[in-house]
């Protein structure tokens, strides 16, 4: 009984020699060890060489002037472009329209001070009423108090559906109305929504016939360019 107490005793100390005291081959754990060690001190390496040169890429661009502001360009393909009756650089036509109170109102006394955006949309497009809630936040909210105005005009809408899409929409900027399409006939052959920005004497400044995410952006491009911003 003490004979094979021993050897088990010796074969266990020989396992730890060998094994773990590190007397003969590495240990498998060894192995995964120091291959884990090298894998981590290389994710480090990598960590340290992205932060450097992300601080680079930061210090760069803070030294380099940013660039200059531009009116966004209006470009379509020829056969939208042809729906388009006025053009950048024209003059947006007046008209006496009437408003959701029934009074009648001539346009050009709603322009802004400085700047104004026209919306054509009609109650039964979804982008049109969509466009009618957005420019609320996109520009009455960010830029009103900076003399920009929006007026929303709608469509061959009856004065009870523009009244609903208006409330739906929660926009508080004046909307007109264009019952018969013949104001908006001036303007252009097809294509609703469309959103114009004109300058305070009713100049198109640039539009779009359109809104879109990329209308968005380009709007807010634009009426920043044009108040110096």
């Amino acid at each position: 009984m003490e004979l094979r107490v021993l050897r088990r005793t010796f074969v266990a100390g020989l396992w730890v020699v060998l094994g773990v005291g590190g007397c003969g081959r590495p240990s498998s754990q060894d192995g995964a060890a120091k291959k884990a060690g090298s894998a981590k001190s290389m994710a480090e390496t990598y960590r340290q060489g992205l932060k450097a040169a992300t601080e680079n890429e930061r210090s760069k661009a803070a030294s380099e002037p940013p660039p200059a502001p531009k009116m966004p360009e209006v470009k379509l393909p020829a056969a939208l472009a042809e729906t388009c009756l006025v053009n950048v650089g024209d003059v947006l036509p007046n008209n006496n329209l009437t408003g959701l109170d029934g009074k009648t109102v001539e346009l050009y006394s709603l322009l802004g001070k400085r700047l104004t955006v026209v919306l054509f949309w009609q109650a039964d497009n979804l982008y049109s009423t969509q466009a009618l809630e957005y420019l609320e936040g996109d520009v009455v909210k960010p830029f009103g108090g900076q003399g920009v105005q929006v007026i929303g005009i709608s469509v061959k809408d009856s004065l009870d559906a523009a009244r609903k899409a208006v409330e739906e929409a929660g926009a508080k900027y004046p909307c007109l109305l264009d019952p018969e399409g013949e104001y908006f006939a001036a303007v252009a052959t097809d294509r609703i929504p469309r959103v114009y920005l004109l300058d305070a004497a009713g100049k198109i400044l640039w539009f779009d016939i359109e809104y879109s995410p990329s209308t968005q952006r380009d709007l807010e491009r634009a009426i920043r360019f044009s108040l110096g911003a």
